[in-house]
């Protein structure tokens, strides 16, 4: 039997959210730096030559190389973290980089314009406490570089003041990227467990129909040989109780081996089914097919239909009474299916009938062998009855309404 196959999950909302939020990174991060090339030109005659040059390499470099990574989609957090890592490096070594102790004085340091993206870099590459640690740790370095004059020689007022506008605009960002993910990570995991419930569901689903699979085979062919069997009292009766213990031998060697697929058959195998059923039964039953009979259906939705009828034959034979004449029809119907492969079966006699509501719960005829055999392969089974007006049981492909709630004989 070929279990339900669960849903193909989707790409993780997680990894989505990291790849975009990089990419914006990359690119944003590099129009800052673009922008900030006026700020770079003003403080270029402030710096020895190497590091005017070598400063702008390192930052336009690592955010360039970020957003490369992140537009391929590989090395994202490596770069990021490349960007972060660079960025304080620069911070340290700029006392170093500027021509003399006073040569800066009053001038605000370049890397100033691009603190934020460094911070966003470290937000997306580290975990949440490093980040955080990160976004703190940064702006007190600032502080402390802006109170030195190759810093500026800004006041302490000014610097606290720089430090605590960098760090907000920087737990603003950490705080945005932290809940953006956090929500992108309870989207998989109710992906997750939507995708493994689903999963046991189809495995539920898959055991109920092999059961009720079972459940047909031993009630269609064996315990209604048994009845045969019992009842049989001619020559005729155990001939025709050995060929339905033969039939029933097979269904059982092979009830392991069936699955719910197959190729499409044409719908004049169940009509020569179906007649081979009339002429081979010791009883008067008519058969009649009418209808387009010429499209096709799938093979399991034929033997769903055929064991169903097999069934409705039976019961007639066990409760229509003696002297009742009985017919099979089936029918061919547009049901929009390719090739108008729509069918109908109706088995039908003029015997003591019986009420459908009335019927003990314990009876498996009507529920398993007939309705859920149909409703398995996407059928529906109409039964018509009443005491002394004979039954009806329409079986038809597809469903054309949902089956009346009720549990047979």
């Amino acid at each position: 039997m070929r279990a339900t196959r669960p849903p193909r999950a989707a790409a993780l909302r997680r990894t989505q959210l990291d790849t975009t939020l990089a990419r914006l990174e990359g690119l944003f991060g590099f129009v800052f730096a673009l922008l900030s090339l006026p700020a770079l030109a003003a403080t270029a005659g402030t710096l020895k030559p190497e590091w005017a040059w070598g400063i702008p390499i390192g930052i336009f470099g690592s955010i360039g190389a970020a957003l490369v990574c992140s537009m391929v989609g590989r090395g994202i957090r490596v770069s990021m973290i490349v960007v972060a890592g660079v960025f304080v490096v620069l911070l340290v070594l700029w006392p170093f980089a500027v021509l003399s102790p006073t040569a800066a004085l009053g001038r605000q340091p370049w890397l100033w314009y691009v603190v934020l993206v460094a911070i966003a870099a470290a937000a997306i590459a580290l975990p949440t406490v490093w980040a955080a640690v990160y976004t703190v740790v940064v702006p007190l370095i600032f502080a402390g570089l802006r109170m030195l004059p190759s810093g500026g020689g800004a006041s302490w007022q000014l610097a606290v003041l720089d430090a605590v506008y960098v760090l907000l605009l920087g737990a603003f960002a950490l705080i945005v990227i932290t809940a953006l993910r956090a929500t992108a990570s309870r989207v998989d995991a109710a992906q997750t467990t939507a995708v493994a419930r689903y999963a046991e569901a189809a495995t539920r689903h898959a055991a109920e129909q092999e059961r009720t699979r079972v459940d047909t085979v031993i009630h269609d062919r064996v315990l209604s040989t048994l009845l045969a069997a019992a009842r049989s009292s001619s020559p005729a009766d155990r001939e025709m109780v050995v060929r339905m213990a033969e039939r029933a031998l097979v269904a059982l060697q092979s009830a392991d081996a069936e699955t719910e697929g197959g190729a499409d058959l044409p719908l004049a195998v169940l009509v020569e089914r179906c007649r081979a059923l009339a002429d081979t039964l010791d009883a008067e039953i008519a058969f009649e097919a009418t209808g387009e009979l010429g499209g096709s259906a799938p093979a399991r939705v034929l033997e769903g239909v055929y064991t169903a009828t097999v069934q409705a034959i039976v019961n007639s034979i066990q409760h229509a009474g003696e002297g009742a004449r009985r017919s099979i029809t089936v029918a061919g119907r547009d049901a929009g299916q390719p090739g108008g492969a729509g069918l109908r079966v109706v088995v039908a006699d003029d015997g003591k009938g019986f009420a459908v509501a009335e019927v003990p719960a314990d009876r498996l005829g009507l529920r398993i062998s007939i309705r859920e055999r149909a409703g398995s392969v996407g059928g529906s089974v109409d039964v018509t009855s009443a005491p002394g007006l004979g039954t009806r049981v329409q079986i038809a492909w597809p469903a054309e309404r949902s089956d009346e709630e009720a549990s047979g004989s």
